[in-house]
This record gives structure tokens, sequence and C-alpha cells, in this order.
């Protein structure tokens, strides 16, 4: 039984999402669908046959089995159109650090752009994640690099109140420390709005606020590119880097007021 099957074919995929919420009869699948139902029928006969649905008085409904194969193939569906759409991104760069349940659910990016430098224009990435970083109230972000301009950012949000969590590694806190107003950051951390964790041999960059998306990667050759982010302001997007930031802080451990980078 090739539960497979259906990515394979659009059409049938098609039809598996259009069930999935409550069924429907062959005429409202042909409306929706867009097909000849004698091709719909073809289809259903095949999915009655592998136990993916089941028909009750003209109706037509996912069985368990079907339900479960719907979601899955959904997931994978969509997590196979962000690699194809953003191939090149993902070809050239280090993704070791993203968890394989999170590669499967990479179609929550779906709705991402990436954000080029160009020749005419060498600090769009920086700019623009600038723009995203001062127009944020709460900050999550992994920082493998250091830029004097992201400390001055931070320093903003946290004097107008703003909560913020980074993970970073001991030399870019050392840098950050050396780079600011350290007693000033330090209280933050003891009053609770700046919580930092520490990890060494971070491989990915990564800016989650409470609408936005931003993640940038190493390239192959281990150096951090910064000609390219991938961002996103869908909320899938959003959930997808909360869940990664998290992944990476349960694998880092806090710093505390006193301790030394």
């Amino acid at each position: 039984m090739d539960f497979l099957s259906p990515l394979k074919s659009e059409l049938k995929l098609k039809i598996l999402l259009d069930l999935l919420p409550n069924g429907k009869n062959l005429s409202g699948l042909k409306s929706s669908i867009g097909t000849r139902e004698t091709t719909i029928l073809h289809i259903l006969e095949e999915f009655g046959e592998l136990s993916l649905t089941t028909k009750s008085q003209g109706v037509y409904k996912l069985t368990s089995l079907g339900v479960i194969e719907t979601q899955i193939l959904s997931q994978l569906s969509a997590a196979v159109e962000v690699v194809g759409t953003f191939g090149d991104f993902w070809l050239s760069h280090d993704i070791s650090s993203i968890p394989a349940p999170l590669l499967f659910r990479l179609g929550a990016l779906k709705d991402s752009s990436l954000v080029r430098n160009e020749s005419s224009d060498l600090g769009k990435v920086h700019d623009t994640f600038m723009q995203v970083l001062l127009s944020s109230k709460k900050i999550r972000g992994i920082s493998p690099i250091f830029h004097p301009d992201y400390v001055a950012a931070v320093r903003h949000l946290l004097s107008q109140g703003n909560s913020v969590e980074l993970v970073l590694t001991s030399s870019v806190l050392k840098k950050t420390l050396d780079s600011a107003e350290s007693e000033l950051l330090v209280k933050y951390v003891a009053d609770g709005n700046l919580v930092i964790f520490l990890k060494e041999d971070l491989k990915v960059a990564l800016t989650v606020t409470e609408k936005s998306f931003s993640l940038g990667l190493f390239d192959l050759e281990g150096e951090y590119d910064y000609s390219v982010d991938l961002i996103s302001l869908n909320h899938e997007a959003v959930e997808w880097g909360e869940d990664l930031f998290r992944g990476v802080v349960n694998e880092s451990r806090m710093f505390a007021p006193g301790q030394t980078a």
C-alpha cells in the first residue's frame, strides 16, 4: 500500500485536502476541484480500496487513516514547496542546526521571502533586519555574530520596557559587554527584562518577534553569510522560529549576573 502516492498527483492531493474538514458529495468535489466527475470517481474508488475514504448517503469522508495520511501529506507537500522555492538558499548553506522535525515542518515558511544584498545596496539585509528589530516589542534571538548596531538596538528596546531573550556564544557576549554599558545590561538581566543563554558553536542566526521571523545561516565553508536572510511575517513561520529558539535554549546554559562569559 503506497501511502505517498497522492503526493505524486496534484489532483489526488487536492481531493484528500478537500475532504479533510467534513467530507463532500460528488457534485461538491467537482465544483471545488474543477475536473470531471468520472475522474474524481475513479480516484475515490482507489482511495476506498486503500481504506482512505468511505461513502455514506452520497457523501465521501476520510477514514481515520485518511485523516492521518492527509495531514502528513499536507505538511510534506508544503515542505517540498518551500524546498523548491528556496532551493538555492538551502543548497548553499549549513542546515545542521535545524532539527529533523523542523525540517519536516518547513512548510511553515511557505510565505517567506529572501532578502539579498544588491550591488546597489550592500546593506539591504542589515537595514531590513534593523527595521524589523526596532519595530518589535518582544525579541527572541540566536546570534553567533556580533554587530554594534544590534547591541544598540537591543539596549533601545530594553529602555522602552520590552523583553529580550538571546542565545549567544561566549565571544559574542564578551564583545557585547565590552561595547555597551555592561553594568546597565547586567541590571536588565537582574531585573528579568533581558535573559541571556550561552551556547558555543552556533550555526544559525535567528530573530523571532511577536510578528516576524528572520533566519540567517552559515555557508558550506563555515562562514556566516551576511548577504541573505529568509524573513516572514506569517504566524506559522513565527511559531516555527519559536520552536527552533526553544530547542537551542534547551541545549544552552543561562548567563547570570557576575558570571564570566
